[in-house]
């Protein structure tokens, strides 16, 4: 009677363990996705709805004029243009220049190579408001002032460092002998990087990729110090124009969030399997 009493108290362990998981599983996912849900609903309902208290769950009136307004409004849509030309020359640049690193790191012993390594990382400690008047000086002084080359260069300068280690840490985990048999085989080293370990380093390259995407996409400082007026400004610039002394405009900002971020959050669920084997490959290596 001893062994079935066991298996049962294994079995009733076992299930309330899973039942617990299970329950702080969906109590996270509901604290995540719940203001994603808010945003769209504030973006589609009057602004006496979306502040009203005792709040109001569920939209009672539908209003879709804010986002026949923002597509509508060349002025706007120039914001989201703009966001996406900034950040995707920056996730390009960041991949192009943080290979080549990160390989650099990961195949050759490079005297003080480790301390050169913590003190890329040691960059990312550095404030960004403490290098806008240098960001600026440099801008007007090269006569980039208000183009995509600032900000993708300050953006950049920001995103590199740690796309050189997580970089790095993938390619570690990429056998040596496969880059070496294809050297046996004709290959140059810099064929055998392009035509065995990038392809292998896919999923590092698409986690590093998005990471450096999202993070110029979400930037507003150097935005604000490097551009003026709606040619060059990002979308974080666009969403800054509707917070004034005088009040914030809650449906537009709402409206033009939920336009620049539900394309992004679509990709990256499509592309989630390849950013999460990237972002872990090296710690498991």
């Amino acid at each position: 009677m001893a062994k079935p009493r066991r298996r049962s108290e294994r079995n009733w362990r076992a299930g309330a363990w899973q039942a617990s998981l299970l329950t702080v599983t969906l109590f996270a996912v509901v604290v995540i996705i719940f203001p994603i849900i808010w945003m769209v609903f504030a973006s589609i309902r009057p602004v006496e709805e979306t502040l009203s208290l005792p709040p109001v769950w569920l939209p009672r009136q539908i209003n879709l004029e804010y986002y026949e307004e923002l597509f509508s409004n060349g002025r706007q849509m120039r914001f989201f243009f703009n966001s996406y030309v900034i950040a995707g020359l920056t996730a390009v640049v960041c991949l192009a220049l943080g290979s080549l690193a990160a390989y650099g790191f990961s195949r050759f012993k490079i005297k003080g190579g480790r301390l050169i390594l913590t003190g890329i990382l040691a960059l990312q400690m550095l404030p960004a408001v403490a290098l806008i008047i240098p960001y600026y000086n440099m801008a007007q002084s090269l006569r980039i002032y208000n183009t995509y080359l600032a900000l993708v260069v300050a953006d950049s300068s920001f995103i590199l460092p740690m796309t050189i280690w997580i970089l790095k840490g993938y390619l570690d985990s990429i056998p040596l002998d496969l880059e070496e048999a294809a050297m046996v085989d004709g290959c140059t080293r810099l064929r055998a990087l392009a035509r065995v370990v990038m392809p292998l380093a896919l999923p590092g390259l698409i986690a590093t990729g998005t990471m450096a995407f999202l993070g110029a996409w979400n930037e507003l400082l150097f935005a604000v110090i490097l551009t003026t007026g709606p040619n060059v400004a990002p979308l974080t610039i666009g969403i800054a124009e509707f917070f004034t002394q005088f009040g914030r405009d809650w449906a537009r900002i709402m409206t033009m969030n939920t336009v620049g971020s539900v394309p992004l959050m679509v990709v990256f669920i499509f592309l989630q399997r390849w950013v999460v084997q990237g972002m872990t490959a090296g710690a498991v290596k």
